[in-house]
């Protein structure tokens, strides 16, 4: 298994889309596509590394291979990082806490979102974000693990507006799923649909007049279930 199959492996089973690992990495989504694709043959260690954190894995689940040569780059990235843990590691720091400075990411303003998938009849825009856990209020946090924003208008008619937050439950139980609200996938891009089965196959009902139903095809489409909507509210 390669280095890009072994970190797809690891993202899909966190139940993570792959715009929000890149997101949380600082990387595009077309670079970590092409890292899991094997287009990017030797990602940079840092890179692998901040993937590994994301995901909450150590590194050792994801790389097997013991070896590793260095880089000067890669050295000299260390040997800043040393300086500062060197710095805050003195003795005078004891009892204060620990700032640990954020990754940084790339560009600075909101993520422009274009179509992923299309037909001669519509073209399909992205439904939801996922937001930091933290967003989860208290009330919903013993039943929902995963926060997600919404941005499409598919759901409208289920009193799921634009702006809502939707509260999930993660599971990759298709047969718990049935019937209900949704949070999934579709050529990594996330959707908010209701999974519902028709004649033997499974599909994805919008709540909306305008926008088509959606037959779950795998040899089509990679689609992912990522949980179940518990609650949604208005921010």
């Amino acid at each position: 298994m390669t280095l890009g199959e072994r970190l797809r492996k690891a993202i899909d089973g966190k139940n993570k889309s792959h715009a929000w690992v890149a997101q949380e990495v600082g990387i595009t989504p077309a670079s970590l596509s092409a890292i899991l694709t094997g287009k990017t043959e030797d990602p940079s260690f840092f890179t692998v590394l901040a993937i590994a954190r994301t995901l909450g894995e150590p590194l050792s689940a994801i790389v097997d291979d013991p070896l590793h040569y260095w880089k000067a780059e890669e050295l000299g990235k260390l040997e800043e990082l040393g300086g500062w843990l060197v710095e805050r590691t003195v003795r005078k720091g004891a009892g204060q806490p620990l700032a640990i400075p954020p990754r940084r990411k790339q560009g600075g303003g909101r993520t422009r979102v274009l179509p992923v998938a299309a037909t001669p009849d519509f073209v399909l825009y992205p439904d939801a974000f996922e937001q930091p856990r933290k967003r989860i209020p208290a009330k919903y946090r013993r039943n929902a693990d995963a926060v997600f924003s919404v941005t499409g208008e598919s759901m409208i008619g289920e009193n799921i507006q634009p702006r809502d937050l939707l509260y999930v439950r993660r599971t990759s139980s298709m047969e718990d799923a049935v019937g209900r609200i949704v949070v999934c996938t579709v050529d990594d891009m996330i959707l908010v649909k209701r999974l519902m089965k028709r004649d033997g196959a499974l599909v994805l009902e919008s709540a909306n007049p305008t926008a088509p139903v959606m037959r779950i095809n795998e040899d089509a489409v990679r689609f992912a279930l990522i949980g179940i909507v518990i609650a949604n509210e208005r921010p």
